[in-house]
């Protein structure tokens, strides 16, 4: 049996030798994987809804700026057409400035085929006192030379109905 064993020492020996690496690998015992604990799960889930709560109010901060920067433009040209209309209303203040002056007036007369006057006559007020005040009333009627005509009775000119003494409209004089 000698030569059996032989053999098997042989085939041993020229049997390439394991390398150190591979030794320590068969010697660790695999085992099945554990469920990880719950306290790790907990804090992971908090940590992801915490990081989905930050996206959703980038989100929403995203948004609030959009509209603040449309709302923005919308009031930059409002303010631009506000200072365009306040232009506007200087220019033509200053034009009515012209136009009341004594410059302007007299281009106003020049255009219009008006001359200067060949003397200039100042008008004076009364003192008071030199000027006794009307007796009448000058803006009435009266003082004008009118005189109304005589007040008309309706009922006498049929207006309103029969007149005394007259026939009814429907009956024949008898």
């Amino acid at each position: 049996m000698a030569p059996r064993s032989q053999g098997g020492a042989a085939l041993r020996s020229s049997a390439p030798a394991a390398k150190p690496e591979q030794q320590g690998r068969q010697k660790q015992r695999l085992e099945v994987a554990q469920q990880p604990a719950t306290a790790r799960r907990s804090i992971s889930d908090v940590g992801t809804l915490l990081a989905l709560g930050l996206f959703v109010a980038c989100l929403a901060l995203a948004a609030l700026h959009a509209v603040l920067v449309e709302n923005q433009a919308s009031l930059d040209n409002l303010i631009e057409q506000n200072q365009q209309r306040q232009e506007h209303i200087d220019t033509l203040q200053a034009e009515i400035a012209y136009l009341d002056s004594p410059e302007g007036l007299a281009d106003q007369a020049d255009s219009a085929g008006l001359v200067p006057a060949a003397e200039l006559v100042v008008l004076r007020t009364v003192a008071p006192g030199l000027l006794a005040p009307p007796a009448d009333d000058p803006f009435s009627l009266r003082a004008s030379g009118w005189t109304p005509a005589e007040p008309v009775d309706p009922t006498a000119a049929g207006l309103f109905g029969p007149a005394a003494g007259a026939p009814a409209p429907g009956s024949q004089g008898e």
